[in-house]
């Protein structure tokens, strides 16, 4: 008689256990990943058959993890396991869905915990307690009429409808998804040739002249001071240079703060979207037109999307373009993993947000590689990729003169948010994020001083901007800089007060090699330490994927002190600034 029971209790609950268990997997494994994708291919490298099998792969294991744990349980087990993950894949629907409050950018830095208030976050935690609470209080009253089962099927199915219809609609809201990010390109122009920027010669140094600027991603000044507290010794390599200590860039992104950098040319977001700009930001440039014409090898070692579009809109010039040869997902596993952590990442409840790490949006490219022509693979900013490439390698000749703009992933993997005391185990993260970019910039500065051109060089070691924690401004943000001259060597590193800004650093690059430039601008070292009368500009952009918020300061003065931050500006703007 048991054994007749316990076969019935299994065939009634098939039907509502395969329901409830492909609900977690539908929305974290198939319906996420696929919109996120869907709605930033653009951004993206890869095509989605790169990890979306992956994901299907994963969410039918667990799918089937799931059921099969359910069907065998004891019928009291049952129902508790049976409405906690009901009511599990029913909060993350809710929270990816609804309770993230308006911060659904894709960067973890931002994702549910963008400018939320203390009252919502505490809201949030009441539902998903409140939920999880009369999910098992309900699994545990007895349903003699079996109203509670009807309605957690008919719950289930709603869910799951959802699930389903969010892929479809993203298809049809973006037709090209599963299209490859070539034959995107190519749809729109069919005799566009993709071009990448490879690593070739990225160890090369010029045998006369040397400029190198090091671009340390999210590098500022609150990292360069912690890492020096914990690591005293970290700047003893830099001898000849002097740190300037306040130090603004104009932007507070890597778009589109490097191709400022490169470019000296500010965007306005008002008069044009980001493609635009970066298809027309180096032509006509001042900044490295102004090198090639003095003899030197220009070369670009960045990222695309953030600081150019395609490389065929480079200068010419810049020797390490190659036209592509084949496009290659060097590590699908962990693309798939970072595209599952931050779906995963989206559907927690905003307090657990808070204590675990962020979730990085800039890690998916970087399992992505490009064969070039030239024989060389795409450039990959990331810290181990750059380290790998430069530890033990022969930093041979590149000509006579030589200009080479590195562009590292630097700080991206963590970001303290330094309004509020920041824990030791962050702040030692932190110190170790800048340790690991100085080990990649060490290797040049050794190679140069070894091949006797250290003295000679123009050295540059900047962040492309400040600490983005939170996405908002309360505190002063300021970006490290060290700048070394040519002609100076042997002596300790100097500390400076001078405030200066990006704008600066051209000027001081063309005075210290020597070349004349009309209206050459102020180089670092024409500005008094301390000015109390200078005034400089900051322009803060938010990264939300619905709209941008832009704010204008202006800094006079010392920017280290926050009273002299003046807000000036600011607009609203119903598209992504990636747009």
């Amino acid at each position: 008689m048991k054994k007749t029971q316990f076969k019935f209790n299994i065939k009634k609950r098939i039907l509502p256990v395969l329901l409830v268990s492909v609900l977690t997997p539908l929305i974290l494994f198939v319906a996420i990943p696929f919109e996120i994708f869907a709605n930033n291919m653009d951004e993206f490298l890869f095509s989605l058959s790169s990890f979306y099998p992956y994901c299907i792969l994963f969410g039918f294991l667990l799918a089937a993890g799931i059921a099969g744990a359910l069907l065998f349980l004891p019928e009291k087990a049952y129902r508790i396991c049976y409405a906690l993950v009901l009511a599990l894949s029913f909060l993350f629907f809710l929270q990816g869905t609804f309770l993230n409050f308006g911060a659904d950018s894709l960067d973890g830095n931002n994702l549910g915990t963008n400018n939320v208030h203390i009252g919502l976050k505490i809201l949030d935690a009441f539902i998903w307690l409140a939920v999880l609470g009369a999910a098992v209080a309900l699994a545990l009253i007895k349903d003699k009429k079996g109203i509670f089962a009807i309605v957690a099927v008919i719950l289930s199915i709603v869910v799951v409808a959802t699930q389903i219809i969010t892929p479809v609609a993203s298809t049809v809201k973006h037709p090209d998804v599963f299209m490859s990010r070539t034959e995107r390109l190519k749809k729109e122009n069919p005799d566009f040739n993709d071009k990448v920027l490879t690593d070739e010669k990225l160890t090369a140094v010029a045998s006369g002249r040397n400029v190198i600027f090091f671009c340390v991603d999210q590098f500022d000044e609150y990292y360069a001071q912690t890492a020096l507290d914990l690591n005293p010794d970290i700047y003893d390599g830099l001898d000849g240079f002097t740190w300037f200590r306040d130090n603004l860039s104009l932007f507070g992104h890597t778009f589109p703060s490097i191709a400022y950098m490169l470019s000296e040319k500010p965007y306005d977001m008002k008069e044009s979207l980001r493609k635009d700009y970066l298809d027309n930001v180096y032509k006509d440039n001042r900044t490295l037109s102004v090198l090639y014409e003095n003899g030197y090898s220009v070369n670009l070692y960045t990222q695309p999307y953030y600081v150019y579009n395609a490389a065929d809109t480079l200068p010419d010039y810049v020797e390490n373009i190659s036209d592509s040869k084949q496009y290659k997902t060097t590590r699908p596993a962990k693309l798939t993993d970072s595209i599952l952590s931050t779906a995963a990442y989206r559907c927690l409840p905003l307090f657990i947000k808070d204590l675990v790490n962020d979730v990085e949006s800039c890690e998916f490219n970087e399992c992505v590689a490009t064969l070039g022509e030239n024989g060389y693979y795409s450039y990959n900013c990331e810290n181990q990729s750059v380290l790998e490439n430069v530890i033990g390698a022969e930093f041979g000749d590149k000509g006579e003169k030589n200009f080479s703009f590195i562009h590292i992933e630097g700080c991206h993997d963590v970001c303290p948010d330094y309004t509020k005391p920041v824990p030791e185990k962050k702040r030692r993260k932190t110190a170790a994020s800048v340790k690991r970019s100085f080990s990649i910039i060490n290797e040049y500065l050794n190679a140069l001083k070894e091949k006797g051109l250290y003295k000679d060089a123009t050295i540059i070691i900047t962040g492309d901007h400040p600490n983005t924690a939170r996405d908002f401004v309360r505190i002063p943000k300021l970006d490290a800089l060290f700048f070394k001259r040519s002609g100076e060597s042997g002596t300790e590193i100097k500390q400076s007060y001078a405030p200066v800004a990006h704008e600066n650093i051209w000027p001081a690059i063309f005075q210290s090699e020597k070349i004349e430039r009309e209206n050459n601008g102020t180089g670092l070292y024409e500005i008094a330490e301390y000015d109390p009368t200078r005034e400089r500009k900051y322009i803060w952009q938010t990264y939300d994927t619905k709209e941008c918020f832009e704010y204008v300061y202006t800094i006079t003065g010392p920017g280290t002190n926050f009273d002299n931050w003046k807000l000036v500006d600011s607009a609203h703007y119903n598209r992504f600034i990636m747009t």
